[in-house]
């Protein structure tokens, strides 16, 4: 694990909702597109795909920024409050205040379903920051997540959250 300082923070959501992300932040130098990464479900910026990609990214100068949902990793807050909508928010925070100029987004399992919620609702809104991801690197991606979660609660439970 990088040492201590090397994280940082981005504050996200206001009032009640406000949460600390915490993030990775490495520039190479390079000239081309950054990759940013997006884990999956209880996973971590610091999990062994994640560094493997930080490490290939240092040696080919690539800038590389991962971050941890909130609830995850070294980020504030329970898992239990979690929600798709919420992490969402969290990466289109870090992609619009953290990056600049062309991106990659690699994302993992339930983060390759955020990295294409991120670019559904980039092109709906903001056609011109959607422009700056130039590809998706899905890795298993879990793009029904919310389904799958959804037909593994009990009965009980689904009609509590209706």
């Amino acid at each position: 694990m990088p040492p201590a300082e090397a994280v940082q923070f981005l504050s996200v959501g206001a009032g009640s909702h406000h949460r600390r992300i915490a993030y990775l932040k490495g520039d190479a130098g390079g000239d081309g597109p950054g990759v940013i990464w997006l884990c999956g479900f209880c996973s971590e910026m610091t999990s062994l795909k994640a560094s493997a990609l930080a490490d290939w990214a240092n040696t080919e100068h690539v800038s590389c920024l991962r971050f941890d949902y909130s609830g995850h990793g070294r980020s504030e807050g329970e898992l239990e409050a979690g929600s798709i909508s919420r992490w969402l928010e969290e990466a289109e925070a870090v992609f619009s205040e953290l990056s600049r100029g062309p991106q990659l987004l690699v994302g993992s399992s339930m983060g390759g379903y955020i990295a294409l919620l991120l670019l559904r609702g980039l092109l709906a809104r903001s056609p011109g920051a959607a422009a700056r991801i130039k590809a998706l690197v899905l890795i298993a991606p879990a793009w029904d997540m919310s389904e799958l979660m959804w037909t593994k609660l009990p009965t009980s439970a689904q009609t509590a959250i209706t």
